[in-house]
Order: C-alpha cells, then structure tokens, then sequence
C-alpha cells in the first residue's frame, strides 16, 4: 500500500481527528451483474465531472486521507483521469475495479493523474454456471499480468469469502502468490452489511491467509476469524466520522449498507457532523462484516491493536511511502539531425 503525505496525513488524523478515508461513488452502473453485489445497475449515468469536483472539494475540506473512487465501475466514468487529478492535489486517491478496463492506456493514465493504490476484485478462479461470480482469476489474468508490468501505482487483489468461491479458495490464493500484489479478503454480507457465511472451512481459509499469505492488511484478523466462528463482537462504528460514503446523489452515508440516516450533502458537511458522530453507537455494529470501516474504525476504538497491526504491516513490508506522481509533460519536439552534405570531386 503506499501512503502518499505520510507526515501530513499522519497529523491530520490523530490531532485534527480528520476521516481515515472517504468513499466517493462516481457511476452506479457497471459493465458486470455479480450476484452479490447490490451497489450496481446497467443503466444510470455517470454521474457529471462539474458536480463530483465540488464534491472532492468538500472532502478536502474535510482533510480526509484517502479519497476512494468506487462504482458500479468507476473505471466506466469518461473523465475519471480528471476526477483522480482533482482529487490527488489534496489527499491519496484509491480505486476500486473489477479490471476489465485495464488496458495499457488506462493504467498510463491512471498513474499520470496520481493515483496511489489500486484495488482489484477478483471472486473466484474460474466462474460458476449460473454467473453468480463475474470476476475471476482466468478471466483477469491477462489483466494482472498487464498491471504487474507497467502499474506506477501500488496494486492489491481483494477476493470475496462466499460459498462460489470456498471451494477454489487455495488454489486462487495460490495463483495469486506468483505476484508482487497484496490480498485483501472480504467477508460476504447482506445489503445491510450483515455477515451472510461462516464455520470451520471459512475459518480455515482466513487463518491461512493471515498465516501464509501476503495479506493487505492485519487490522481486521481476529474480528474476522470472530464473526466466521459464530461470535459477534461489540464495538462502535465511527462512520459518520473516521469512514464517510458518498453515494451517487451526493449524501453522506454511513456505509453502503446503511443508507439514509444521516440526510446531509458532502457539500454541507462540517467537521461539526464529524464531531457529532465519533464515538456514538450506530446499532448495526453486531455481525457488521464492512471491514473496510471496522478498520478505520480502529483509530478511536482500539489504537493499540491497531499500533500492534501496524508494527505488523511495516515488518511485512505492506506500507510504502511515495509522492504522487507528477503527470507527465509533452516532450518538446526533437530538432531535425544535421546531415553533412557529400560532395563529389
């Protein structure tokens, strides 16, 4: 992972108490129907450059470390070099892809505009009959390939945990390691957010992972392997506050799952509405598998395990700090060579 404006961002959270990271939907459609998936459809239009940057604007405002781009497919938004340029002048911008997208042209311009990390999902090794997994292995490699090769920015792998995928789990994983990519697991979960899987083989796969693998990152171990066992932790989510959703109609959002209970724009959010939602129980923290926002959570609920899953990360070699990269410039036209005129005598 690399963490553009260490220093910056590092004051930021633990002395402004800014958002560890803000979700930034810029599409709602997508080029797959993954049967999971209910952050989708087929039809909706972008959502217009000239509404998002003032969007940006307020999440910097916010100072927010992270700005993460998501869809549908956000790679579908005909000016998402731009919207990465933007946001990249003021915070660390990340994308989440199902990588079908990833062509040369693309990942040149990505890393020209700034960005800093890529997420690509990947469900499975090869997809089930009935279409219910979209993003494979097989299908993506070529794509993988194409991003170990040429990606300026830093790439990491998440896989979703679900009966389509248990079963090749060890031998995607496997495939996964002939590359410098981190992985990231995600534990299937409702249109609430509610943990939907779990027993002995779940639990088997998340502690090998954690145990042999290249994980993304170690906050989320032991909750994980809780919530697959059956336990159900307490904590408090600070969504609102350290994880902030911006869904395509502007509003913030507890998290995808948890839509239309906090009713304010991105453009009129104050650190105020930060203030009054850290450190108050939302009521969907049992069984809640967002680890993204479990994770980010963190900082306020337990910074202790996270300081110990840092130190964890720095020793794995998962963090790497970087500026972001300045876009490239014409170069100059080269002046014609000179030649010697022969002449003969």
């Amino acid at each position: 992972m690399r963490i553009d404006h260490p220093f910056r961002s590092g004051f930021d959270l633990l002395v402004r108490k800014s958002p560890v990271e803000a979700q930034l939907v810029v599409t709602r459609r997508c080029s797959l129907s993954c049967g999971y998936c209910s952050e989708y459809d087929s039809h909706s239009p972008e959502v217009p450059f000239d509404v998002l940057a003032p969007r940006i604007d307020a999440i910097h405002r916010l100072r927010a470390a992270n700005i993460a781009m998501l869809g549908g497919e956000p790679l579908l938004h005909s000016r998402i070099h731009d919207l990465v340029r933007h946001a990249a002048t003021r915070a660390q911008v990340s994308i989440t892809t199902n990588g079908f997208l990833l062509d040369r042209k693309m990942i040149e311009g990505l890393g020209e505009a700034g960005l800093a990390n890529l997420q690509v999902s990947i469900d499975a090794l090869q997809s089930d009959p009935d279409r219910y997994i979209q993003k494979t292995f097989r299908s993506l490699k070529p794509k993988l390939d194409r991003l170990a090769e040429r990606a300026p920015f830093d790439v990491h792998v998440t896989i979703v945990l679900c009966p389509a995928s248990i079963d090749d789990f060890d031998e995607l994983t496997s495939e996964l390691a002939q590359y410098p990519f981190r992985v990231s697991v995600n534990i299937m979960h409702d249109a609430a957010g509610q943990v939907m899987v779990g027993g002995a083989e779940y639990e088997r796969v998340w502690r090998k992972h954690f145990e042999q693998g290249r994980p993304f990152s170690f906050l989320e171990e032991s909750y994980g392997s809780n919530l697959l066992s059956g336990q159900r932790p307490s904590w408090t989510c600070q969504a609102g506050s350290r994880f902030l959703y911006v869904g395509e109609d502007g509003m913030v959002e507890f998290c995808s799952g948890q839509r239309g209970r906090i009713g304010k724009q991105i453009t009129e959010y104050t650190t105020l509405d930060l203030e009054a939602h850290r450190n108050q129980k939302k009521g969907c923290e049992e069984g809640c598998s967002m680890l993204c926002v479990y994770r980010d959570s963190l900082l306020d609920n337990d910074p202790l395990s996270l300081g110990r899953a840092l130190v964890r990360g720095l020793r794995a070699g998962i963090f790497s700090a970087s500026a972001p990269m300045a876009p490239r410039r014409a170069e100059p036209p080269a002046e014609p060579r000179r030649h010697l005129q022969l002449v003969a005598k």
